[in-house]
């Protein structure tokens, strides 16, 4: 808009100074012409067009599909990435998961499920609605918690009947001095191995026992890193998970960058050192605790199905439905670069056809008339097919 701004003030100024000098030397009739002229043959509106036709067409064309483009810069950027960041739940996995084994100590596994589900009543992360559920489900009778906090990548905490429990991952619960016994310990490396995500349920610095779930690896996204290898464009996971459970699935999808007990803030610096080394890093996110490593990437792109939700201090250059379709996207944006790259040509080309007739008015050196109407006829001309190279977007 800057831009847009200052050309409108520099054709302003040539043409009002010709406009000037002509008045004083010649006449009314001469500077209204040449001005006029100038100005025209001048204007950035070629080049307004040049830059907004194609964009605004892209956006529609992305919206019939399902996709918002909130950022119309980042579809250039987005043809140039190198990187693509990935969360774990969600994008790799199908987003659908299930309970598989419930391991009590010392209790039920009735009481340990209640216990867990209790915390996790007011939880929005896949895991701890997922055990909310299943309790209720059962139905199993909940007591009520207070005092919840939920710590994204790590786990909840929660006062249920006076008892401060947390579920988590055993590196968060061990970071707190939580006391895990080796039974508990080698379990939870077995259900690792087996692709299982595990939490650990603690009351106060005890461990009481663990949940594991089992969310299924997805299609769309096996595909989808295999069109990211056709594409030379590397892979990054980045996961809150342990590197036991992910080691698997990893050689699995063939990926290429691998982080295990990411923070979300963690996530974050992962990817300003890959951007530091000169990478341009698109990032997709689905949860909460996506947040940081989107907003610090070059492109941001908001899967639907999870927590995060765009809003006034987030806003996402994409948001797309489904993983297959950000290919689509992509090979969208590629043509619309192809065509801003042409309209900007276009909208040079007006002035290099225009301006020098104009400006030479001023001198009265031309063998041909040109007037305003002539410029205003030009500038059409060039503006048409600005508009008809925008429509190979549609």
């Amino acid at each position: 808009m800057k831009k847009i701004i200052l050309l409108f003030l520099i054709d302003a100024a040539v043409s009002g100074g010709a406009a000037a000098w002509l008045y004083f030397t010649r006449n009314v009739d001469a500077a209204i012409a040449t001005g006029l002229s100038i100005f025209i043959a001048g204007s950035p509106l070629c080049l307004i067009l040049a830059e907004t036709l194609a964009p605004f067409l892209t956006r529609r064309h992305l919206a019939k599909r399902g996709v918002m483009l909130n950022n119309s810069n980042a579809l250039k950027i987005l043809t140039a990435a190198q990187v693509a960041a990935l969360p774990f739940s969600r994008v790799l996995t199908c987003g659908e998961c299930v309970i598989t084994d419930v391991v009590p100590q010392m209790m039920s596994q009735a009481a340990l499920l209640k216990m867990a589900a209790a915390a996790e009543r007011d939880a929005q992360n896949l895991f701890g609605r997922t055990i909310y559920n299943a309790a209720i489900a059962r139905p199993l009778r909940l007591a009520k918690s207070s005092k919840f906090v939920e710590m994204p990548g790590r786990g909840v905490e929660a006062i249920v009947d006076g008892t401060l429990i947390r579920v988590g991952s055993a590196g968060w619960l061990d970071s707190l001095g939580t006391s895990i016994n080796a039974t508990l310990r080698t379990r939870t490396d077995q259900l690792l191995v087996k692709g299982k995500s595990v939490l650990i349920v603690a009351t106060g610095r005890v461990a009481r026992g663990l949940i594991a779930l089992k969310d299924d690896l997805s299609d769309d996204a096996r595909k989808f890193l295999e069109e990211l290898r056709r594409l030379q464009i590397e892979s990054l996971l980045l996961t809150a998970q342990p590197k036991k459970l992910v080691n698997r699935i990893a050689k699995e999808f063939q990926l290429d960058y691998v982080r295990t007990n990411m923070t979300p803030e963690g996530k974050a610096r992962e990817i300003q050192i890959f951007r530091a080394k000169g990478k341009i890093v698109a990032a997709i996110g689905t949860d909460t605790q996506d947040l940081p490593a989107l907003k610090i990437s070059d492109v941001s792109i908001l899967l639907a199905g999870g927590t995060l939700k765009p809003s006034d201090d987030f806003k996402p250059d994409f948001e797309i439905r489904s993983l297959g379709s950000l290919l689509a996207v992509r090979e969208l944006a590629l043509k619309a670069v192809r065509v801003v790259k042409l309209n900007r040509l276009l909208a040079m080309l007006s002035w290099l056809v225009l301006l020098p007739p104009a400006l030479s008015t001023a001198f009265d050196t031309l063998p041909l008339p040109f007037n305003p109407i002539i410029a205003a006829a030009g500038v059409a001309v060039f503006a048409a097919l600005i508009l008809i190279n925008s429509l190979r977007m549609r």
